[in-house]
């Protein structure tokens, strides 16, 4: 059996981040490597910036309910 999964505080590492646009996080999830207004420009701006293995999200808009 696999062990649990727990969830990960990304507060410093977001805190910069463009209200809603896309992200593409380090392999490491510890800084921004790209950004962008759709999902293929932060993944291209993550390649530029040597990064071949992001994890991408959008950041949502203020005042979103996230669950």
């Amino acid at each position: 059996m696999s062990a649990p999964c727990r969830p990960l505080d990304l507060t410093g590492v977001l805190k910069d981040a463009p209200i809603g646009e896309w992200i593409a996080l380090s392999k490491d999830i510890s800084k921004i490597v790209g950004t962008g207004k759709t999902l293929e420009d932060a993944l291209k701006a993550a390649r530029e910036a040597g990064e071949t293995e992001p994890t991408v999200m959008k950041v949502p808009p203020v005042g979103a309910l996230i669950l």
